[in-house]
Formats: C-alpha cells, sequence, structure tokens
C-alpha cells in the first residue's frame, strides 16, 4: 500500500489544485484531476480491506498529502521516530509527524500507545507514523492531513 500511495504521489507532484480540504479516498480508489488538478492524469490509490484512507490537494503550496490507516490498526506502545511529513519551503516550518517534533535523528522521538496511521506528501519528506487519538475510522484517516 505504502509503494502504491508514494508512486502516485511522486507522480503527481508537479501540478496545482484549488482543493485543500481533505477527501475521503473514493471506494474505487480512483482520485481524477476534478477531484485534484494537481495531478497530470488520473490515478488509483487501491486501498486494503479495512483500511480509510484521505488525500488533500492544496493549490498554494502545490502540495498532495495521502493519509492511510487500518481499522485494527498499530497501536503497540513504542517509541517513534520524529519524521518531516512536508519540508520547510522558506516561508513555511518543516510539519512532522507529532506536535512535539522540532527535528529528526535520535535525540528527536516521540512515545505513542495510541492507534497510528501513515502520511505522506508529494514535497518531500518521509512517510511516517502518526497517532490517531483513536481507531481508525475515515475520520481519523482525515485527521492525519
Amino acid at each position: 500500500m505504502k509503494k502504491s500511495i508514494l508512486a502516485a504521489l511522486l507522480a503527481s507532484s508537479a501540478f496545482m489544485s484549488f482543493n485543500v480540504s481533505a477527501a475521503a479516498i473514493p471506494n474505487d480508489g480512483v482520485v481524477d484531476t476534478d477531484a485534484c488538478s494537481l495531478l497530470g492524469e488520473e490515478v488509483t490509490l487501491s486501498l486494503s480491506n479495512n483500511v480509510s484512507g484521505a488525500y488533500s490537494c492544496d493549490e498554494i503550496t502545490s502540495t498532495i498529502k495521502v493519509g492511510a490507516c487500518h481499522k485494527a490498526g498499530s497501536r503497540k506502545a513504542m517509541t517513534v521516530n520524529c519524521a518531516v511529513v512536508v519540508p520547510a519551503n522558506g516561508a513555511d516550518p518543516a510539519v512532522y509527524n507529532d506536535d512535539s517534533c522540532t527535528g529528526v535523528g535520535p535525540d528527536h522521538t516521540f512515545q505513542s500507545s495510541n492507534y497510528r496511521g501513515y502520511v505522506a506528501s508529494s514535497r518531500g519528506g518521509s512517510t511516517a507514523a502518526k497517532d490517531l487519538g483513536g481507531a481508525c475510522t475515515p475520520t481519523t484517516a482525515d485527521g492525519l492531513l
């Protein structure tokens, strides 16, 4: 699933959109240029059974974000490495996978004992684990963005 999401992000990163709010990934997985004009052509984001996903397109920053989580979800207590989800662009600071993060590397981690989902951005950064605050639902998948 991660490879499909990342491939879609990389293929679509050079275009523009007017849609900034999060939208659920459709049941058929097809996101077309009407839904996200940053895309040069329609993209299929295939989600496995019991996986919820969302995407957002932001014309101002030319950024597509995709987030996904599984209903059974990752929820074992663990230390998670801070990761940049959206790199800084000069005007805006970097966006991390947790509000407590201020950098990356061995000294930048956070504790997670909740359900986690994963988020990625077309502007680079990492595919990163992020706390959901509860079990995975379409609404919590939107919250990853």
